[in-house]
């Protein structure tokens, strides 16, 4: 159990030993757990940069867009990074509490859309380089040497798009599920920081 949820627990006890906490451990604890979360995104968002840059190597494409898109990200974390470290009240952690959220929402939306598009408008080559991955690794089960297929031979039919289209939303919904996971855990976190920042401001203000 965290600091947060002892908290949480003792401020809802009605007996002798309980623990007052200061204003100022109240908000330190809350900051705290904000930096680790902001720390944990940024290692989270390096290790996608680094799996999408390979996925693009293999297919022999850069992604340049993703990375511009995690630098700007990279820009605006360490820029939300700073002034948490240095903000000392807790309307300032509040506020950088929301814009955290909104980014980290943000990206993952736009790095999900950018999949989507990317798989519509190179459907028919993904395609081909799924029909070309499955012959070759066919040829490898049973020990045929041959020359790796170049995808450009395949002749796609409705049947090879329709198995690749429903690995296509398998390989979203298993995205889909590790977004959730990760990111969306940190907004749950942001979260629960924010709603305790707001009770602490509320019993300071009564």
């Amino acid at each position: 159990m965290d600091e947060l949820e002892l908290l949480k627990k003792d401020w809802n006890k009605e007996s002798d030993d309980f623990k007052e906490y200061s204003e100022n451990e109240i908000y330190n604890m809350i900051k705290h757990k904000s930096v680790s979360i902001t720390k944990t995104l940024l290692i989270i968002g390096l290790v996608e940069m680094v799996l999408w840059t390979l996925y693009g190597y293999l297919d022999k494409q850069f992604p340049s867009i993703r990375v511009a898109l995690f630098l700007v990200f990279t820009g605006l974390i360490i820029f939300l990074f700073r002034r948490m470290k240095t903000g000392q009240d807790s309307i300032t952690l509040m506020k950088i509490i929301l814009n955290l959220r909104r980014l980290i929402l943000g990206y993952a939306l736009i790095s999900l859309t950018l999949a989507i598009i990317d798989n519509i408008i190179h459907f028919d080559h993904y395609t081909k380089d799924f029909m070309a991955g499955a012959r070759d690794g066919w040829n490898s089960i049973y020990h045929l040497k041959r020359l790796p297929t170049h995808p450009d031979t395949m002749h796609p039919v409705m049947g090879n798009y329709f198995v690749f289209g429903i690995c296509v939303l398998v390989g979203f919904y298993l995205l889909y599920v590790i977004y959730k996971k990760t990111y969306g855990k940190m907004l749950r976190d942001l979260r629960k920081n924010y709603k305790e920042l707001s009770l602490h401001e509320e019993r300071a203000i009564g």
